[in-house]
């Protein structure tokens, strides 16, 4: 029984999926998704499935861009110095990196410039401005992911006889800073085909425009082809559309990841843990590259971000690449500190009562204020705005819920602001001190018959379990890249017996749970979720929901299930209990409470005591055998999945290690465990750690 929280889509017609079939030469899983999503022409199907240089637009369609292409040229051939004013995040960063290496290939004197979101705050800073321009002596400035809101400093420039083009996506304001040329998707007195580009899809668009030389582009060879990495980078992590030339950017781009990374993704992905061999998809991008590079941007410098993806320097990169795991690591560290005290705000009786939630903290880190935005809003299922007070003004970021407008609403209010820019979803806000009471009253009388309903999981197919092969995965992915406008399906299979249970993570904060799909186990996986990992500890069944995915390592291919709710069924009595906002959470005092009260991992009946109790020579055997067996992989580092095909319990696992390395069987070297040539036996009872946990 499917839970009441969740909904059934419309089931694809038959007679129109068979129909792809039969014309496309497709399987019924792709077929009958594709009629889901409303794409039942052949020919569209076509391009949907094999994005092609006719969904590509002329770039020369934009307003402005002929004005703005003699004037960067002009710039080029007469030498002049150019200064590209790019953003902090990844599509600012990759904007930025697609107008330097254009112009630096036509030998232009170009500087780039990535703002400090500490010190310079977002888009065009006349102080920032003055001081470039000095140093540089720039006459023209390029802005990049950025400049429609900047009218006080680029009206200075202008005024200085400085010029500014103005690349940029986000919101248009009322009226437009007066610059010399403006390209904007969205320009009001433009009509270009398609609306919905990123920054870098922007800058793309320059570039293209640029090196074509006002010339239209008659084949795919005629692009500018080095950067789709970085439009596929700029487009994924933005949250645009994946639809259009979108998705030809960021097909294209994730495939020039796969098989040619430039120096820094390949560091980056390595140091991401992301297995050789293993494909690019736009997840990769949303969950291993993105959160990296802005982390950088986060907690210092941009810079570095676009060193690193313009460096040719293998070594470079990788010395990079190192700095921006330890950025990584630090930025989810203060995510969580935060996270829990503006959460005690958003849960207080008097919040819950407003529509529109204004958090602030006074010693808050600025730079995860967006993240924090961002799980708050799925929490409490309304729009949520976090600021910290930084020397007398409030600065912060705000996240939306479902299709409000958060933008739109909160602009009738720009009087109040300092800074105000963004698009409808996410947005970027600064405040004095005195303002930010005003500002509550008003969004709190203002949108106070908002209504924001939560959301049902739509659930697009329920499937049974022995539906769930490598080949269905293969069939769902032609439908990639999924992302914004092309989510990735949800599969629902119902009332499957577990086969096991499991938690995983240092603070067993995550879980896996088993079940038995056509060839073989499938994991359902849930993240940070504690209260469910104790849950789930002594159920035996459920009713699951996800997305299919697959987990390769050390050889092995599985399927795996990323959980978007589930459903435990009741074998005596009572009714299946979906997982909730409470359980989606990590909770703080609940993971404190997980790691100690959750030191049993039930992936069976037998208490942790037990299994280090019961541990016999066959079992360091069949440990040492593996270990052997998997010496250039990084087993710490996929440690959940070594426990898995082990049977072990992770405690147990590092105690037996523990007593290889006293024997000095084994040693450690960045994540993998070498074994050690031998010239002798030892008795495991040599061992202290043996004495202590294994001796009988």
């Amino acid at each position: 029984m499917v839970p009441s929280n969740w909904r059934l889509l419309d089931q694809p017609d038959q007679t129109s999926s068979q129909w792809l079939q039969e014309q496309l030469h497709l399987n019924p899983v792709t077929a009958g998704f594709l009629v889901q999503n409303g794409i039942k022409d052949v020919k569209e199907a076509q391009a949907f499935l094999h994005p092609d240089f006719q969904s590509i637009h002329d770039p020369n369609e934009f307003f402005d861009m002929e004005k703005a292409v003699e004037r960067i040229q002009e710039a080029v051939f007469t030498a002049e110095p150019i200064l590209v004013y790019g953003d902090y995040d990844v599509d600012g960063i990759t904007s930025t990196a697609i107008m330097v290496e254009t112009l630096t290939s036509l030998g232009a004197e170009v500087t780039p410039y990535i703002p400090n979101r500490f010190e310079d705050g977002y888009g065009p800073n006349l102080k920032t401005y003055q001081r470039l321009v000095e140093e540089t002596g720039a006459s023209l400035i390029i802005t990049v992911d950025n400049g429609v809101g900047g009218h006080e400093a680029i009206a200075w420039a202008q005024g200085a006889g400085i010029d500014v083009v103005v690349t940029d996506h986000h919101a248009l304001p009322e009226t437009l800073p007066e610059a010399y040329a403006i390209i904007h998707p969205r320009h009001p007195e433009g009509n270009y085909p398609f609306t919905d580009l990123s920054g870098a899809g922007v800058a793309f668009k320059v570039a293209q425009a640029i090196l074509a030389d006002g010339q239209p582009a008659e084949s795919l060879e005629d692009l500018p082809v080095e950067f789709l990495d970085l439009v596929a980078m700029g487009a994924v992590a933005d949250v645009v559309s994946l639809t259009d030339e979108n998705r030809a950017f960021v097909t294209w781009g994730l495939k020039q990841i796969e098989e040619n990374p430039r120096p820094g993704l390949a560091a980056l992905l390595k140091s991401a843990k992301h297995a050789k061999g293993q494909a690019i998809l736009a997840e990769t991008i949303g969950f291993k590259i993105a959160p990296r590079l802005n982390a950088i941007g986060r907690l210092t410098n941009g810079q570095l971000g676009l060193e690193l993806l313009l460096t040719k320097d293998p070594d470079r990169a990788k010395a990079i690449a190192k700095e921006v795991e330890q950025l990584n690591d630090q930025r989810r560290t203060l995510v969580d500190t935060v996270f829990d005290q503006a959460k005690e705000q958003a849960l207080d009786k008097k919040n819950q009562q407003n529509n529109i939630l204004l958090i602030a903290g006074q010693d808050w880190h600025q730079g995860i204020l967006g993240i924090v935005a961002a799980r708050l809003a799925e929490l409490v299922k309304k729009p949520v705005v976090v600021l910290a007070l930084v020397d007398g003004v409030y600065k912060g970021s705000g996240r939306s819920f479902g299709d409000f407008d958060l933008h739109a609403f909160l602009q009738a209010y720009s009087d109040h602001f300092t800074s105000f820019g963004g698009h409808a979803g996410a947005l970027g806000v600064s405040m004095v001190l005195d303002e930010l009471p005003v500002v509550q009253s008003l969004v709190q009388q203002d949108g106070a018959d908002l209504q924001f309903a939560d959301q049902k999981l739509a659930v697009n197919l329920v499937v049974q379990p022995r539906l769930l092969t490598p080949d269905f995965y293969q069939q769902l992915a032609l439908l990639e890249p999924f992302g914004q406008g092309n989510p990735q399906p949800v599969i629902a299979v119902e009332d499957v017996p577990l086969e096991s249970v499991q938690s995983m993570g240092a603070l067993n904060q995550h879980l896996k749970l088993n079940f038995r799909g056509g060839r073989g186990l499938v994991e359902a996986l849930a993240f940070n979720q504690p209260e469910l990992v104790k849950e789930a500890q002594e159920k035996r069944q459920a009713t699951l929901a996800g997305k299919v995915g697959v987990n390769t390592f050390a050889g092995k291919t599985r399927l795996q299930l990323m959980l978007e709710d589930l459903a435990f069924v009741a074998t005596e009595q009572g009714q299946p209990t979906p997982m909730g906002p409470a359980v989606r959470q990590v909770n703080k005092q609940v993971a404190q409470t997980a790691q100690t009260a959750q030191a049993t991992v039930k992936n069976s009946s037998k208490t942790l005591a037990q299994v280090i109790g019961q541990t016999n020579s066959q079992d360091f055997a069949r440990l040492y055998k593996y270990l052997y067996g998997h010496q250039n992989l990084d087993i710490i580092g996929h440690l959940e999945v070594v426990l898995s095909e082990l049977s072990m319990q992770e405690k147990q696992f590092k105690l037996m290690i523990q007593v290889f390395l006293d024997l000095g069987f084994v040693k450690m070297n960045a994540g993998t465990i070498l074994c050690l040539p031998s010239t002798s036996k030892k008795p495991l009872a040599n061992s202290v750690t043996y004495q202590r946990y294994f001796a009988g």
